[in-house]
């Protein structure tokens, strides 16, 4: 359908046509006429398109190629970092907000990355933390998004020997282009390799007593505190557990385990109980042919989501045939199948900073600048 066609059609036909086109067209639409451009910049229908549009991995490799897979097609797109980043020390890890992608560097710097509309915006932290022990993540007032998007950055330590340790909270609110902070008690540390999820405009992570235990904690952006929201439903052992937290179904939380021991996987997702968060086991598999998901020093840990079909979706590195070679592949587990999509083959010891991909949702959604 083209332009012309389309103008014979009531706008919210065509709307409802073109809220299901993939983001990819919908961004070659726009210089079609005057009036798509003017819809798809509208918030209304960035928003409608952004609940309908099915999950991707997006990766960077060591070369600073970007790659976006779409699992459920098995088509693949790949494209160079853009320049904004060439000069820069390499992206140490990325935390996905409704397609905005909030990239911390090695150096500690952090940009907001729409990979889609190709824009990027760098933000000046008034504090320095290390990499390795910030902790950030990317959300929004979970009353509405027209309050514009903030980012969170704090420091983490895994080894803190006391029960309360005294941390400086820093929030950044891109619509105003400010900073503010306060100090918080804290007695727990956020779990690495294990990465922060955005969810409904909050931040959660797996998260550990500083004495003793696991649970679910989060940030809440409306209220600016962390709230904790449930134990983990197992019991966690960093030294044999390969473990996941993802969004499902946009407003829920799914968690993988892979136990090394036993080679089982489970997915969890999270129900709302009388207010209260419970868990129920939503997939479990073990078979000979199911990929062997492991956390070391030269191969990366598996991220996943389940699609809207149900499916399990799993990208991950296994070590090839040939030892000296890492393979990057995509599983998707239905009932009683397994399918496999090789996506890259490296060398070992380039899989730093250990994340096969993100998961990923290719959106119209305008970095602010």
């Amino acid at each position: 359908m083209d332009s012309n066609e389309c103008s014979f059609l009531p706008l919210e036909l065509c709307e409802q046509i073109l809220c299901r086109v993939p983001t990819k067209s919908l961004i070659r639409f726009k210089l079609t006429c005057k009036r798509w451009l003017s819809l798809f910049n509208d918030k209304r229908f960035i928003n409608k398109h952004l609940a309908l549009i099915d999950e991707h991995f997006i990766r960077i490799n060591h070369y600073r190629k970007v790659t976006i897979i779409n699992p459920m097609t098995r088509a693949c797109s790949s494209f160079s970092l853009p320049h904004e980043f060439q000069a820069k020390p390499d992206i140490y890890t990325m935390i996905h907000c409704d397609g905005l992608l909030l990239c911390i560097l090695e150096s500690a710097a952090m940009a907001v990355w729409n990979p889609c509309l190709n824009q990027v915006r760098w933000i000046k932290a008034e504090s320095y933390y290390p990499y390795y022990s910030l902790v950030a993540g990317i959300g929004y007032n979970g009353l509405s998004r027209d309050g514009g998007y903030k980012i969170l950055r704090f420091g983490g330590s895994a080894y803190s020997r006391y029960q309360h340790t005294n941390t400086v909270v820093d929030i950044y609110e891109l619509k105003s282009n400010s900073w503010k902070k306060y100090e918080v008690s804290l007695d727990w540390h956020v779990v690495t390799p294990c990465r922060g999820v955005s969810l409904m405009g909050n931040m959660y992570w797996i998260a550990k007593w500083n004495q003793s235990g696991f649970f679910i904690q989060s940030f809440n952006f409306s209220t600016e505190t962390f709230e904790r929201v449930a134990s983990l439903p197992f019991d966690y052992d960093a030294s044999d557990d390969v473990v996941n937290l993802s969004a499902f179904r946009g407003n829920h939380l799914s968690l993988s385990q892979h136990n090394k021991e036993t080679e089982k996987i489970d997915v969890w997702v999270t129900n709302m109980v009388n207010n209260r968060v419970s868990w129920t086991k939503f997939f479990s598999v073990t078979r000979p042919d199911c990929p062997v998901f492991r956390a070391s020093d030269d191969i990366a840990t598996q991220v996943h989501f389940i699609d809207k079909n149900n499916k399990v979706v799993v990208c991950c590195e296994e070590v090839a045939v040939d030892e000296r070679y890492v393979s990057v592949n995509i599983y998707l587990f239905g009932e009683g199948e397994i399918k496999k999509q090789e996506i890259e083959l490296h060398k070992r010891g380039f899989s730093w900073p250990c994340i096969p991909g993100y998961a990923y949702l290719p959106s119209l959604v305008p970095v602010l600048t």
